[in-house]
């Protein structure tokens, strides 16, 4: 079957879709943003909503305002664990945290020899289609 699509102008209906099945020129879909702009995103995500966010204000707030908030059962899970970790001083669960939003510092290995001589294998590839016509293969 072939779609159809009323016109706005005339009660006549126009082939929505063309014979492979893709709309066909001068159609417009009948559904998305154009039809339904209720359905647009109005900016993907909210500053304030982020963990990171979230952990920079929790740095600056007091012991009572940190009470406050690891015993508030509304106050959403991942804030009333970082207020709790906080006050209670647990560092290696606020460093996971700070970890997870921050992602892990850079960390540097030194891989030198400390003055010692390195042996270096030295490997020579050889095309074995090629005949060797050196004079040392004689």
């Amino acid at each position: 079957k072939m779609a159809h699509q009323k016109s706005n102008d005339t009660d006549q209906s126009k082939p929505l879709l063309d014979k492979n099945g893709k709309f066909a020129k001068g159609n417009i879909p009948p559904a998305g943003f154009n039809k339904h702009p209720e359905n647009r995103n109005p900016g993907g995500w909210v500053k304030s909503d982020t963990p990171r966010f979230k952990l920079e204000q929790m740095m600056k707030l007091s012991e009572p305002d940190l009470r406050k908030i690891a015993e508030d059962k509304d106050a959403p899970l991942f804030e009333r664990k970082l207020a709790t970790a906080i006050n209670k001083g647990q560092w290696r669960e606020i460093k996971e945290m700070i970890q997870e939003v921050y992602g892990k510092p850079q960390e540097n290995i030194d891989l030198t020899s400390k003055g010692d001589k390195l042996n270096v294998a030295l490997v020579e590839f050889v095309d074995g289609d090629n005949k060797d016509t050196s004079k040392d293969s004689k």
